[in-house]
């Protein structure tokens, strides 16, 4: 079965804007900050999400450069760039 960040997130009635948590993603995902306030994330399979504001939407991967994005050092920093963008 494929994991579908718009299955559990996009069948949500209200789509207000939340707060993510770990459960959220499959095991793999890599949490990434692009330009020191976006919030990505790489779920193999699936592709790339941007998390600013609140709601996920895809994110076309080829706008990654070498130097504008890196690894979140830790969930808790990714999630606080979502909290700030809201």
């Amino acid at each position: 079965m494929v994991w579908s960040i718009f299955a559990r997130f996009h069948e949500r009635a209200d789509m207000t804007p939340h707060l993510p948590v770990t459960t959220d993603f499959p095991p793999g995902a890599q949490f990434i900050i692009k330009e020191f306030d976006v919030p990505l994330v790489h779920i193999p399979g699936e592709g790339y999400f941007n998390w600013f504001g609140g709601n996920p939407r895809t994110y076309d991967p080829t706008n990654l450069k070498v130097d504008n994005h890196w690894p979140a050092t830790s969930f808790e920093e990714w999630v606080a760039l979502i909290a700030d963008s809201m």
